[in-house]
């Protein structure tokens, strides 16, 4: 069965399927799976991610998916929404995810953070970024189960969102160019 692109969207892109990252996963039934999640801002995130970047950004800021076969090998991924969410973005570090790689990025002036080489911050400003993901972030999830599909249902998605802080699959904008900087502030 070819995953609903419309009802992935519809769930992603309503607020109101949005938790705090302390209750996620609020459905944990559904984290348990493959699929999509969207992070949203509230003012103040938004107003100090958008001050780094030079934009107003809306409340969804960025659409990741969890789980999906890496093409062209094939291979089968064992990630699901709750491990991707749980242990790369709210507890993780910027080196093991996209997500907290580029709020770290334009938190680094503004929260005086350190990298810390390899992709990481140091311990202290890892703590620091995951207690502002808590206080400022909420996120909704849609779990999509045909893991080969799903790349596919990403890119479906993205076109559709065009959320302001993903950078792969989606046009260049001069917001993205200077989020590209900024993110390599945090060596590899």
């Amino acid at each position: 069965m070819t995953p609903n692109v419309c009802a992935i969207v519809g769930a992603l892109s309503d607020s109101s399927n949005a938790v705090e990252p302390k209750l996620f996963p609020s459905n944990l039934e559904q984290a348990q799976r493959p699929g999509m999640y969207a992070w949203w801002g509230d003012d103040d995130a938004r107003t100090l991610l958008g001050g780094e970047l030079g934009v107003d950004l809306p409340p969804l800021l960025y659409v990741g998916q969890a789980g999906a076969t890496k093409w062209p090998s094939g291979k089968r991924s064992t990630a699901t929404l709750a491990t991707r969410i749980g242990r790369q973005h709210i507890r993780g570090n910027a080196r093991s995810s996209t997500f907290r790689r580029t709020i770290s990025a334009l938190l680094l002036d503004q929260l005086e953070l350190v990298p810390a080489g390899g992709g990481r911050l140091d311990r202290p400003s890892n703590a620091v970024v995951s207690q502002w993901i808590a206080e400022h972030l909420k996120v909704g999830i849609a779990s999509v189960d045909d893991r080969d599909a799903l790349g596919r249902v990403e890119q479906a998605v993205l076109d559709q969102l065009d959320p302001p802080l993903n950078l792969d699959h989606c046009p260049s904008s001069a917001a993205r160019a200077r989020l590209t900087a900024l993110r390599a502030r945090i060596s590899r």
